[in-house]
């Protein structure tokens, strides 16, 4: 009788099969006549959900889908705002209605020309309260019409005025024909989208691949190469590898791995660093009696050595511990404010003056209720068990009994977004606009926003409200840094840290470029990546 396959027996087997398939997946390309030298290979930690632009709500489905679908206005890599469908996008002098001018040329990839009706059918479904697009509707809060002018050309106009309005219109609409009746969640359009970006989706194989290939009806420069190859990679390990090997041309790396790339004398691939608009935090459901207590979650943080774990092996020093929900690339970020400190001692006095004392078996108890939960993970990350591990023995030592779950992503983030959990660890990436309601107004808890954590402040509101219609930067300034303190006060996350992004890229890959927004969602992005003939260093 065989004995079972060891947990490190199980895990090499799995990164060999992910090699091999691979392999297999590159020679196959080769035998259906692509020449390799065209094709980028791409990973995706998690499959995507969705390819509908108004329904995306992962980094997975946005980095397909910003290859195959512009944005009315695009960012560049210092996150100014610039032409894409739209030459333009310009507000009156009461910043109430917004003109929007189309590229003349744009089009879909069947040829037909993308129009007006396109952008009014979006956001018409955009503000449908049946349309869970809890990443983008914010941004058009206050909608009184979106009307067409003439055929590229349409009119938007607001009750209010907005400062971070323009910001909107980074937007990627949906065909008209396709989405203007019917059920826009079952639309089997939304795994067949169609493109008005340089490339188009060929075909989508679940849980193993993407392939995107070059749309011959782009209105724009040519893509640079024949296709692009996303493979579901979920195993970290096994990425990195691939990596390595030369079978995959990117992959997120730890600092254990991107020291190993350095040192590499192969140099197949190179490490890019950069400052990330994100932050890592582990989120506690306010509404449920157990986090309630803003006494409770502060200790929660408390009780971690965030600081350790920047230096630690898992970061190396790249990182820093996170004071708010404010990353230090954007303008509104308060440096002076001081994160909680590591205290385990005043972590533990908060937590008895919520009225927590430990139980017979080590387990702090309130009443009867034992301080034990769940903790939701992402099943894909190495990097973000490892964070979870972590914490779980910080907790353990403090007398809280926490359970990870790591599930498949897709699962994990529904259940997130619908706050049907006790905690969960994320990572949250930002928008250039700093505008902190879509995740901490109250108005904005599930199902109408993306404030999980079911956070109520009537001061945090009153600032997030002043702050739409305040224009002026130096007072936008101010009322931010009022507002970070007020969140940091009443902790409703823990923000655990902010931090560098350590990417490998082989070095066959010119057009790589980076921003605070990353490789990928700043034009062109991935859709400017081509394969050099001579390696890059």
């Amino acid at each position: 009788m065989q004995r079972p396959l060891t947990r490190q027996e199980s895990r090499r087997l799995r990164r060999a099969f992910t090699i091999v398939c691979l392999t297999g997946l590159i020679l196959a390309c080769a035998r259906h006549g692509k020449d390799q030298g065209s094709v980028v290979h791409r990973r995706l930690e998690g499959e995507p959900k969705t390819l509908n632009a108004l329904l995306i709500t992962s980094d997975y489905d946005a980095q397909v889908l910003s290859m195959i679908s512009r944005n009315l206005l695009d960012y560049d890599t210092q996150l100014n705002l610039g032409p894409g469908l739209a030459d333009s996008v310009e507000p009156d002098a009461s910043h109430l209605a917004y003109t929007v001018k189309l590229n003349a040329a744009a089009r879909w990839e069947d040829g037909t020309p993308v129009t007006a009706d396109d952008l009014v059918v979006t956001i018409e479904r955009l503000m449908d309260p049946s349309t869970p697009s809890l990443a983008r509707r914010g941004f058009f809060e206050g909608l009184v019409r979106v009307e067409k002018v003439d055929s590229k050309t349409a009119r938007v106009l607001f009750k209010e005025p907005y400062a971070g309005r323009r910001d909107a219109f980074n937007l990627q609409l949906l065909p008209a024909a396709q989405y203007r009746d019917g059920n826009l969640l079952t639309s089997p359009h939304n795994r067949q989208p169609l493109a008005n970006g340089p490339y188009r989706l060929a075909r989508w194989v679940p849980g193993r691949e993407i392939e995107l290939v070059r749309n011959t009806q782009y209105w724009g420069e040519k893509a640079p190469a024949e296709s692009v190859l996303f493979h579901l990679v979920t195993d970290s390990d096994a990425a990195f590898q691939s990596v390595l090997s030369g079978q995959l041309d990117d992959c997120r790396v730890t600092f254990e791995q991107k020291k190993k790339l350095d040192a590499d004398p192969a140099r197949r691939a190179r490490s890019v660093v950069w400052d990330e608009l994100a932050y890592n935090y582990i989120g506690w459901n306010n509404r449920l009696p157990l986090f309630s207590d803003r006494r409770v979650r502060k200790a929660l943080t408390m009780l971690l050595d965030r600081e350790g774990l920047v230096k630690s092996t898992l970061y190396g020093g790249l990182a820093r511990v996170a004071n708010g929900p404010v990353p230090p690339g954007l303008w509104t970020y308060d440096a002076t404010l001081a994160p909680w400190p590591h205290d385990p001692a005043a972590a533990q006095a908060l937590l008895a003056e919520a009225g927590f004392k430990k139980g017979a078996d080590g387990v702090l108890l309130r009443g009867k209720e034992r301080f034990a939960f769940d903790l939701l993970l992402g099943a894909g990350s190495s990097t973000q068990r490892q964070m979870a591990e972590f914490t779980q023995q910080a907790y353990r030592k403090a007398g809280i009994e926490m359970t990870l779950r790591p599930m498949e992503w897709a699962v994990f983030s529904s259940k997130v977004d619908e706050g049907d959990y006790q905690a969960c660890m994320l990572a949250w990436s930002l928008d250039p606009n700093p505008d902190l309601a879509p995740n901490f107004h109250s108005s904005q808890t599930p199902p109408a926003g993306l404030n999980s954590a079911f956070y109520r402040s009537a001061q945090a509101d009153a600032l997030m409200d002043e702050l739409k219609t305040t224009f002026d930067r130096d007072k936008a300034k101010e009322l931010y840094r009022q507002l970070q303190r007020v969140i940091h006060e009443d902790e409703p996350v823990s923000f655990l840290i902010t931090p560098k992004v350590k990417w490998a890229v082989s070095t066959e890959l010119t057009g790589v470029t980076t921003s605070p927004l990353g490789l990928f969602l700043t034009w062109p992005g991935g859709a400017g990546w081509a394969r050099a003939k001579k390696p890059v260093s």
